[in-house]
């Protein structure tokens, strides 16, 4: 499988598998916050395999995605930003 298509299946997954909590999201538009955060983690996640001192071994890796995970929540539980015009 070719890496464009794995990211498209895990990128989906991500999707689905957060579908069930939409109600949850106090983003003005869930679905594009969810969108965000799993684009943040697959860049995350992929940022990690090109570093010369990638996180590596189970506990650091389990301490990593919890840390992904609560700052991806952090985000979807916090209300978007009133936009207004900047001067």
């Amino acid at each position: 499988m070719s890496a464009p298509r794995v990211h498209s299946e895990i990128h989906r997954f991500l999707l689905e598998a957060a579908a069930p909590y939409a109600k949850e999201i106090r983003r003005s538009d869930p679905r594009t916050a969810l969108d965000t955060v799993a684009r943040g983690i697959l860049g995350a996640c992929f940022h990690n395999s090109v570093r010369p001192d990638p996180i590596t071994g189970d506990t650091a890796t389990r301490t990593y995605a919890d840390e992904l995970s609560d700052m991806a929540i952090a985000y979807l539980l916090t209300p978007g930003r009133r936009h207004t015009p900047h001067p």
